[in-house]
């Protein structure tokens, strides 16, 4: 995080970057670090993200754990944990800071995932909407983890539409 943060704060001296206007988006572990981004705004940085487009994410390593085809090797060795120290395994998870978001979050995420399975979106996408945030989910069927990547061109197509319309509405 403090590291990306680092990055961003460097992008923001070039002139042509209009700190007004600052999307983040990712998928995988990248949807994981966009969600932990968005649930931990510092004071002076509060805001920074004016919407955000978060894919295929892992929100909640302790639900992660159980149900992904790599949770549990995976998951103790780069978490750090197991199931039995739930504890720990919340204090990581982005679900747990999802009331620190202010930006509109774009939720996508493909309904045949077994590496980050649908159901890491959809407790995100409770968990916001229930404190009343902008949030939307859209859900590809029978698309697996890699679909932006190597899917159906169709769904590889709306993929990017629904990200680019995403920010085209949030970013002007």
């Amino acid at each position: 995080y403090l590291d990306l943060m680092a990055a961003v704060d460097t992008m923001l001296e070039r002139p042509y970057v209009d700190g007004n206007r600052l999307g983040v988006h990712g998928y995988s572990y990248g949807g994981y670090m966009s969600s932990w981004i968005l649930g931990h705004p510092d004071r002076e940085k509060s805001g920074r993200f004016q919407a955000a487009v978060v894919a295929a994410p892992c929100i909640n390593l302790l639900s992660m754990y159980g149900t992904s085809d790599i949770g549990v090797s995976f998951g103790e060795v780069h978490w750090g944990g197991s199931v039995m120290d739930a504890e720990k395994l919340l204090k990581h998870s982005p679900i747990t800071y999802a009331a620190n978001v202010t930006a509109p979050v774009l939720l996508l995420h493909g309904e045949s995932d077994h590496r980050c399975p649908i159901g890491q979106s959809e407790e995100y996408f409770v968990a916001l909407k229930r404190q009343g945030k902008e949030v939307e989910l859209v859900r590809f069927p029978n698309c697996y983890h890699s679909f932006p990547r190597t899917g159906h061109p169709k769904m590889c197509e709306e993929y990017l539409a629904r990200t680019l319309g995403w920010f085209e509405r949030w970013l002007v």
